[in-house]
């Protein structure tokens, strides 16, 4: 294991550069999630804006739901509108209806609704109202009634239910727990990619491969070995940042919700770790790796969600982040904590999620054994 020696003797003469990455990744994440106000308890009536393509019995019915619960604001059916109403924060949501959206709900089918939400707290709350009323029409349509008796009988809960004060305290202390996790996504990605890269650069010098070449050491066992000190690496600043986030959100963590961050920040360190690796096995040049490290830690928290909140940026953005495995761990983020019920059907896109970062992890990997085979061979 001489080479796995040799890794963490490198790694100690860059210890002030980890230490440095990580200190200013959680203290900025920190001090972004203290900017999230708690309220003790509040009556909750968000702006919301509703766009229906569907216009049927339910789906209007589904707006008149909506409409008791909250402030309706107009806002024009084009894309520049809708970003303009967020990012202004004239409204708090905006809910796109599709077409056969009653269809897909009376079969038990995802009904597909789009929610653009601005950075408002409040926001958060819309997204309550639209799974109660999914929940309501599921309950309805499971003891056999029609879809004339499902709207009169949530028309009669309209007329019926008693004023509801929601608390924010419990979902604020969520979103800053989101926030938290979501900027391990340029720290992983800026650390692992520098140090990995680094010492990838300084196994990969000419005078080291010739040495290792005449060497009894196996291509394979070396290989192996180097892959062995990056993880070891990776658990190890991924474990330091779990227990921060234990000590600063100790009754959260030790909930499911917890406990899926931590899942999902799991994936994602594995997947960052093979990445870096990837990066690591195409440079030669150590000067180079700053910029590379810029280039994707920066790039990619910009275009998926951690540095600018999802709802600002273009759709065309989105759909290209969606390329990469940072869209899919901070909107995982996002998702785990919004999460109030537990069972299969709401932990699945969770499963999937993770499955989806760590198949980007498999792909670079496999990308960086193929390059490694063709050196050697070479």
């Amino acid at each position: 294991m001489i080479v796995f020696k040799n890794y963490f003797n490198i790694v100690k003469r860059h210890l002030g550069i980890i230490i440095m990455f990580s200190a200013i990744s959680i203290g900025v994440s920190v001090i972004n999630t203290s900017y999230t106000s708690t309220e003790d308890y509040v009556s909750v009536e968000p702006k919301i804006a509703v766009i229906n393509y569907d216009e049927s019995s339910l789906s209007n019915n589904f707006v008149d739901y909506i409409t008791e619960r909250a402030e309706i604001v107009e806002v024009e059916d084009n894309e520049k509108a809708i970003q303009d109403s967020l990012y202004l924060n004239k409204v708090d949501s905006i809910l796109i209806i599709p077409d056969n959206f009653s269809a897909n709900l009376l079969m038990g089918n995802e009904p597909n609704v789009k929610i653009k939400k601005s950075t408002q707290n409040v926001s958060e709350y819309t997204e309550l109202l639209v799974n109660r009323y999914f929940k309501i029409v599921e309950n309805y349509s499971k003891v056999g009634m029609t879809e004339n008796e499902i709207i009169n009988n949530i028309e009669k809960d309209i007329q019926n239910e008693i004023e509801v004060k929601v608390s924010s305290e419990n979902q604020s202390d969520m979103e800053k727990l989101a926030v938290y996790y979501s900027f391990e996504n340029y720290a992983f990605l800026s650390i692992f990619t520098f140090i990995i890269g680094t010492i990838m650069c300084i196994f990969n010098k000419e005078t080291i491969r010739k040495r290792n070449n005449v060497s009894k050491l196996n291509p394979k066992s070396f290989s192996n070995q180097l892959f062995l000190g990056h993880m070891t690496l990776t658990l190890s600043i991924w474990a330091i940042f779990i227990l921060i986030s234990v000590i600063l959100y100790k009754d959260l963590m030790f909930t499911i919700n917890g406990l899926l961050l931590i899942l999902n920040s799991l994936c994602f360190a594995i997947t960052a770790t093979s990445l870096a690796y990837l990066i690591g096995c195409l440079i030669k040049n150590e000067n180079v790796i700053s910029g590379i490290q810029n280039v994707i830690s920066l790039g990619l928290s910009f275009i998926s969600g951690c540095f600018v909140p999802i709802e600002w940026l273009d759709t065309n953005i989105i759909n290209f982040s969606k390329i990469f495995p940072s869209y899919w761990f901070i909107q995982g983020n996002y998702d785990i904590t919004k999460l109030s019920t537990f069972n299969y059907e709401t932990i699945q896109p969770v499963i999937q999620n993770c499955g989806i970062i760590l198949a980007f992890g498999i792909i670079y990997f496999s990308i960086s054994k193929i390059i490694i085979a063709k050196k050697v061979k070479n």
